[in-house]
């Protein structure tokens, strides 16, 4: 496994993949949607894929003496470090947005702890739809791109727009006050911290169950393809 690894580093990921980590970069802007860097990351991912493909790299990890799982296993393993090293970013980018903005987001949620379950969300959503639909064929990367794409902005889309509704009906709603000042701002009370956390938490555990079945799901195909 760990040479299987290796090869996803150093022979399979591209150089564009540091290109598009820059993007955490995005949440020095204004009032924006900040998701979207997580996009960019899955974009990045699709690259590397698609680079694998025409390379014929599922076909030589079919000819290598490891099992089929394994060399799904691996590649999850370096979808899942990529996702995590971006997600790591993304703490380091938000304490540095309240530095420098520290102002409500109207696009959507603020650079906030809670941020982060947003993060995790958009991942689980990719992984569950990109990887298994690719080992479908086993290099047609396009495809598996294009749905879960369609599928990370309509989630992204509702998970933003929820909080752009409570922000606008703070003072109508009682749910949405709570969410104003609980999730969707900067903790400035243990109770605001809690939640956010709590809130990151299982967007995290989220992340890690359909992760886990998407790959599960993924080695299943594979192991009955013919390539």
């Amino acid at each position: 496994m760990k040479n299987l690894i290796y090869k996803e580093f150093k022979l399979c990921m591209q150089p564009l993949v540091w290109i598009f980590f820059a993007f955490v970069l995005m949440l020095l802007i204004p009032n924006y949607i900040y998701l979207v860097p997580c996009f960019f990351v899955g974009n990045a991912i699709f690259q590397t894929m698609q680079v694998g493909a025409v390379n014929n790299d599922v076909l030589f990890s079919n000819l290598l003496p490891v099992s089929k799982r394994d060399t799904v296993k691996a590649k999850y393993l370096f979808v899942i470090c990529v996702e995590l090293i971006m997600t790591a970013l993304y703490v380091g980018m938000i304490f540095v947005n309240h530095k420098l903005i520290g102002s409500p987001n109207m696009a959507g949620i603020d650079a906030c702890p809670a941020l982060i379950g947003g993060c995790f969300l958009i991942h689980a959503v990719f992984n569950a739809i990109f990887l298994p639909v690719f080992y479908k064929s086993g290099f047609k990367a396009g495809r598996a791109f294009v749905f879960s794409a369609i599928a990370v902005f309509a989630v992204m889309f509702v998970f933003e727009g929820i909080f752009i509704a409570a922000g606008a009906a703070a003072d109508k709603s009682a749910l949405f006050a709570a969410i104003e000042s609980t999730i969707d701002c900067w903790p400035k009370t243990g109770r605001a911290l809690s939640a956010q956390l709590i809130f990151t938490g299982a967007f995290a555990v989220l992340y890690a169950v359909v992760t886990w079945l998407s790959y599960l799901r993924s080695a299943s195909i594979f192991e009955k393809s013919d390539i």
